[in-house]
């Protein structure tokens, strides 16, 4: 089999198991691989788990130690020329049921994931493309899936807004040690000896747990590790999103969302960005980016606000003589 086959296999496993560990997941990811002759690099099973996540193939809770798998959905992409993705399970079922609606009346376009070295593959995507939007309904009807007009407007509503969560204990006793400070000009943790400055921290909890916590005017807050990236970077007045408006006729509100890399979007913001498109960010190696192709101007607006960014809107390409752009 070849490797391509390693993400759809997996989603396969997971559809027809519906839940288990995060934990045992992350452990069976890099053993499958090991079994397919991969070779992954350090934390490619985590980073493998949150693109499935973002996709919209299943849910992880990494506090509770649990995944699931998200139910099938068929949704159309926004503003994308009549196509539409399937994103959720992808049982036996389903997978038979898609086979056969390709080779009677669906158009479908199969398009397989590319990963970087030491990446462990992720399930190809699966887009349908339709003429009549009345017809998705009954197509997700035939597949299993429920059909959902386009998701990634939809999550425009349901964007949580970044803000501390509930008061929390500081670092003390032996957990102390280990104590590191988000510092913006390094964009990374570091080690440091005191707490006694506002901003994101972490440490080791009593099990060994990662903790991390923003402090606000001398009090520790709960907080995602992304979205307290995001409230430091509000708190410095530091910017870390672009947007940049394709340059195709009548494309003037539709363009790429960038994001710096140190600045990952939290979960439900990369699934709304994400499913614009049905594929994972690009990677600019060069400029250190998270790439979104797809991206309403209203919805890249949407996500930035929530996390207290103010979206960059870049220059639109011209197209020039040659087929080339300046």
């Amino acid at each position: 089999m070849s490797s391509n086959e390693f993400g759809g296999i997996l989603l396969r496993w997971l559809s027809e198991s519906r839940s288990g560990k995060a934990s045992a997941l992350r452990d069976g990811v890099r053993s499958q691989a090991l079994t397919w002759g991969l070779e992954l690099k350090e934390y490619a099973e985590w980073d493998w788990m949150r693109k499935a996540a973002v996709l919209g193939f299943i849910d992880v809770d990494l506090r509770a130690d649990r995944w699931s798998v998200a139910p099938p959905v068929l949704t159309r992409l926004p503003h994308a020329d009549g196509l539409a993705v399937l994103t959720g399970a992808r049982t036996a079922q389903i997978g038979t049921r898609v086979e056969e609606a390709a080779r009677e009346w669906m158009e479908l376009i199969t398009v397989p994931h590319t990963p970087e070295a030491g990446e462990a593959p992720l399930p190809d995507t699966l887009l349908f493309q339709y003429e009549d939007p009345l017809t998705l309904q009954e197509a997700a009807e035939f597949l299993g899936a429920r059909y959902v007009p386009c998701a990634a407007l939809q999550f425009m509503e349901l964007l949580p807004q970044a803000a501390p969560g509930p008061e929390s204990a500081p670092p003390g006793g032996s957990t102390a040690n280990t104590l590191e400070k988000y510092e913006l000009r390094f964009q990374r943790f570091v080690p440091v000896e005191r707490d006694d400055e506002d901003g994101l921290y972490r440490w080791r909890g009593a099990d060994y747990a990662r903790l991390t916590r923003f402090r606000r005017n001398g009090v520790f807050h709960t907080v995602e590790r992304e979205t307290g990236v995001y409230l430091e970077l509000a708190r410095h007045r530091v910017g870390a999103m672009r947007w940049r408006p394709e340059s195709g006729k009548g494309r003037a509100d539709i363009g790429r969302l960038l994001v710096d890399r140190y600045a990952p979007l939290p979960a439900l913001h990369e699934r709304a960005a994400v499913l614009c498109s049905g594929f994972p960010p690009s990677v600019g190696k060069q400029t250190q980016t998270r790439a979104y192709d797809n991206v309403p101007r209203a919805l890249a607006e949407a996500i930035a606000a929530s996390l207290q960014q103010n979206l960059e809107t870049m220059p639109r390409l011209v197209a020039a003589t040659g087929g080339r752009t300046k």
